[in-house]
């Protein structure tokens, strides 16, 4: 599908690789601040590990960051002071580079401060000037416009609104124009390395192709564009088309099942699902539950957790592998503030047999969190949210044989399914992509773009949960609102008669019996079944 979309960042604070990678010095910034004689500022970045704050003491006006950045990367200089008894935050956006740099400034006019001694801070104060003029230019023109008049005809209001917008449409474009061309005619400078992996941001196959192919060459050949380059060829090479994907695979028909106990069984955050098409749901607190295929609770059991159970998989012996993460608690000084949070940082897999025997355990090399799993042969396979990866163990020592990378997680969520062909189908949500990878990370097929209409994926970040079909239909799940799919070689056919499952960025879980009904769960809403319509 040519209008697939590749999410190279939805990062607003973008990092590169540059030259900067080769370079061993460190980075240090030496700032003076006239008006303020001691205080704390802050240096705030946003990168690939989330955001990361540096502070500094100011003493007679002097403060100094030292540090080293593999990548370039923006950051913000916040400094807090009062002014007329009012609190107040003033800020002043500096790309960081290895290199010594120094900062002369005043609290009166803080944004202005001049930073010197980085040629790509340069480039970026000299862009940043150019879009400044355009907006200057712009807002000429808008003072010209009528002012907006309360008593003023329906009619007459929305022409002045579609004025508006269409001068707001002019600006954003003439913006775009002059970023370009700024690139085009600096095409070593690393700073339009930087400007082009911001235009990729939400494109499509199409406009990404179109964006690369008249790049200056001197620009191709900087390290970040090249690899958007080879990735635009890769696609290239995986777009073979929803209806390839799909070929000889007949549509189907689902209808919620109404009779279906499980809409009593809340707070099921995993689902799994045995040979004889019982059903295996792992809950917030750990509780494992087996039910019937009418809904009705045969089984339940609580084993010991040392960590925070996050998913389950089970064999085709039936036994129930239960993972955990361990969770650390980090304190962190955040806008001169200490702010404790728990995070994930190591797995550990305990299986069980179905009546609930322990059997075995293990930690799970290399994974933080195991939002999702499957057990396939000899294979134990996971997804890791925290490092966006999707990682293969072997399913009884759990010694880790293989990582597929290029995953794009998003809300703590990152699910996946395998197939019969046992193939990896991901829910990549934060590339709004289903995409398929064999045991050695060969990537196999792709679809999906960010979008409105049924054969497109909705919302922030979307699917969260995928499956296949004995036929080969592929089923998706997305949140917010919800909406399951099935595609064929019909395309897309969404299931009627599915309530709002869940709130906001939330996981939903999925898993296909061997009848290939589906299940889904909610914490609040239980558990909903669809059978297919023959």
């Amino acid at each position: 599908m040519k209008n697939t979309l590749l999410i190279l960042s939805v990062l607003m604070a973008l990092f590169i690789a540059g030259k900067s990678v080769e370079n061993n010095n460190p980075f240090i910034l030496n700032g003076h601040i006239s008006g303020i004689s001691k205080g704390e500022i802050v240096l705030l970045t946003f990168a690939e590990k989330g955001y990361q704050t540096d502070t500094s003491e100011i003493v007679n006006g002097n403060f100094q960051f030292k540090g080293y950045y593999p990548k370039l990367i923006m950051g913000t200089l916040r400094l807090k002071l009062k002014r007329n008894g009012e609190e107040m935050v003033l800020k002043k956006q500096i790309m960081l580079e290895n290199v010594k740099m120094n900062f002369n400034g005043s609290v009166n006019d803080f944004e202005n401060a001049k930073i010197t001694g980085s040629g790509i801070h340069d480039d970026y104060e000299r862009c940043k000037e150019g879009k400044k003029q355009i907006r200057l230019k712009y807002e000429r023109i808008k003072q010209s416009f009528p002012k907006y008049n309360p008593n003023a005809s329906d009619e007459d209001k929305k022409a002045l609104q579609a004025k508006y917008a269409k001068h707001k449409k002019k600006l954003n474009a003439a913006i775009k124009q002059y970023e370009k061309d700024f690139m085009q005619k600096n095409p070593n400078a690393l700073y339009s390395s930087y400007l082009f992996e911001k235009a990729t941001i939400f494109r499509s196959y199409e406009q990404l192709y179109e964006l690369v192919k008249d790049l200056h060459p001197d620009l191709k050949k900087q390290p970040y564009v090249a690899k958007v380059i080879s990735k635009v060829e890769n696609m290239r090479r995986l777009e073979i088309g929803l209806d390839k994907i799909m070929d000889g695979v007949d549509p189907v028909s689902y209808q919620v099942d109404k009779e279906y106990k499980g809409k009593r069984v809340l707070d099921v955050i995993y689902l799994a699902s045995f040979k004889n098409n019982e059903l295996c749901a792992l809950k917030k607190d750990g509780t494992i539950i087996i039910l019937d295929e009418v809904g009705k609770v045969t089984k339940r059991f609580k084993p010991t957790i040392s960590g925070k159970p996050t998913a389950i998989s089970v064999d085709i012996e039936d036994n129930i592998y239960v993972f955990s993460s361990e969770m650390k608690l980090v304190k962190k000084k955040i806008r001169g503030r200490m702010v404790s949070k728990e995070l994930p940082v190591g797995v550990e897999c305990q299986i069980f047999s179905k009546e609930g025997e322990a059997i075995n355990k293990y930690n799970l090399s290399g994974v933080h969190i195991a939002s999702g799993s499957r057990v396939v042969d000899q294979h134990l396979i996971v997804s890791d949210c925290k490092l966006k990866k999707i990682q293969i163990h072997d399913r009884t020592s759990g010694e880790l044989l293989k990582e597929i990378d290029d995953m794009r997680a998003c809300c703590g969520i990152l699910d996946f399914s395998v197939n019969q062909k046992k193939e990896i189908i991901v829910a990549n949500l934060g590339a709004f992509r289903v995409q398929g990878f064999d045991y050695n990370g060969n990537s196999l097929m792709a679809f999906g773009k960010r979008g409105k209409e049924v054969l497109d994926f909705h919302g922030c970040c979307n699917p969260v949960s995928v499956a296949t079909l004995s036929s080969g239909a592929i089923v998706t799940v997305e949140k917010d609102p919800t909406r399951i799919k099935v595609y064929s070689n019909k395309g897309a056919k969404q299931i009627d008669g599915i309530e709002e499952l869940v709130k906001g960025c939330t996981y939903i879980p999925m898993i296909v019996d061997n009848k290939d009904n589906l299940y889904l769960a909610s914490e609040e809403k239980g558990i909903v079944k669809c059978c297919m319509v023959k």
